[in-house]
């Protein structure tokens, strides 16, 4: 299957609209997002949520990350890159327009493929950020990839990952028809979640500290940021 059949299902090449990345929801739009929480959580794949007015589970994410991304990043397993797309067009600066999206797919052209994400070319110290949004538990060599991070970071750098809880999951993944780990051969070390101390203690390994932990999504979902010291 072609990197562009995939997409069909596991991504869509349109953004989120302007809407639904707002760091603020209004109350009608809560009220709305509650009222279609099974529909858009569970049932309807994200550009799909987004055509009936709801916040989609990537909007969700990507809402909570692009406020904290800095300088030139490196976003691993970025999927199709939307992530980077979006930033770029909220910061025009040269460190936005040379990040890089890398992931072990090729789910569209713009994206470095590599074989895995403990292993790269760069040089130490050549990015403000690494992101791993949603992809932590699907890398099987997660130690290794955030002592990489670590390396790849500049003093003062971070980390910024989102990560669902393993219990949670390990339903979801059981009821996403759509996801990408449906459209690929699964790893036997990939893990349908991680919990927070899980978490923590592979940036602390790193030698990071985590400086932020945030729950969103009515609590399911938790953004990280931990930064090279």
């Amino acid at each position: 299957m072609t990197g562009n059949a995939k997409i069909a299902h596991a991504f869509h090449s349109n953004p989120p609209p302007e809407w639904a990345l707002r760091h603020r929801k209004s109350p009608p739009q809560m009220l709305w997002d509650l009222i279609g929480a099974p529909l858009r959580m569970v049932v309807l794949p994200d550009y799909q949520s987004e055509r009936f007015g709801f916040t989609s589970l990537r909007a969700e994410r990507l809402r909570m990350v692009l406020p904290e991304l800095r300088g030139r990043v490196l976003d691993v397993g970025c999927g199709d890159n939307m992530l980077l797309r979006l930033y770029r067009e909220k910061n025009r600066s040269s460190a936005a327009t040379e990040s890089v999206g890398a992931d072990v797919t090729a789910w569209s052209d713009d994206v470095m493929l590599i074989e895995n994400a403990a292993h790269f070319s760069f040089d130490d110290a050549s990015f403000d950020t690494v992101s791993y949004i949603a992809c932590l538990n699907h890398i099987p060599e997660r130690v290794e990839a955030i002592q990489e991070a670590a390396r790849l970071l500049r003093p003062g750098g971070r980390v910024v990952a989102t990560m669902i809880g393993s219990f949670v999951g390990k339903i979801g993944h059981a009821l996403w028809w759509y996801s990408e780990d449906k459209e690929r051969e699964m790893h036997p070390d990939e893990l349908m979640g991680m919990d927070t101390n899980d978490v923590v203690s592979l940036f602390e390994r790193a030698g990071l500290k985590l400086t932020l932990h945030k729950r969103f999504g009515y609590g399911l979902n938790n953004l990280f940021v931990a930064e090279k010291l």
